[in-house]
């Protein structure tokens, strides 16, 4: 308690010169430590906001990966119109999944795509065989095989890469 009064004493000894710059200073260092504390809240904050928004594109990617399958699963059918129904709905959902796909891996890394390149060319080639399928008027077994195992890969990828519903980074 003494040595509390001998520097509140020293303190007053000070000229006013020096009183000033000690009062600055410390003034300078609870800016400091203010500012210190809004930027830590500001970048948690931020941090926040981008996991959530992660986490939103990733559930629309498995919406549309889940119902590209659900529709694929209609093709068996009978007498439904593949050609003309089916097929066009399972290419929105698929280009609205490349879509999804590539803006995850843009803007969040390659870790965070869910399909490959080689994924992609698959369904790719599948939509090819069935296109070709009909336009040469042939079975369609072989492209409903094809899209078979594009779809296996699917669930494959939905059962692995989200957990209770958000994705996880891959490696």
């Amino acid at each position: 308690m003494e040595s509390l009064k001998s520097e509140i004493r020293g303190f007053s000894g000070l000229d006013t010169r020096k009183k000033t710059i000690v009062i600055v200073t410390l003034a300078a260092i609870l800016v400091l430590i203010i500012a210190l504390c809004i930027s830590i809240g500001i970048r948690a904050n931020i941090q926040r906001e981008y996991t959530a928004a992660r986490d939103k594109t990733g559930a629309a990617l498995y919406d549309n990966l889940f119902i590209l399958m659900q529709t694929f699963d209609s093709t068996a059918v009978p007498n439904i119109d593949v050609r003309n129904a089916i097929l066009p709905q399972m290419r929105s959902y698929y280009i609205a999944s490349i879509t999804l796909n590539n803006l995850l891996g843009q803007l969040y890394g390659s870790r965070y795509a869910v399909l490959n390149e080689a994924d992609l060319e698959s369904l790719t080639n599948a939509f090819t065989a069935y296109e070709a399928a009909y336009q040469n008027n042939v079975s369609t077994d072989l492209a409903r095989a094809d899209m078979q195992l594009c779809m296996d890969r699917i669930k494959e990828l939905l059962n692995t890469r989200y957990s209770q519903g958000v994705l996880k980074a891959g490696r």
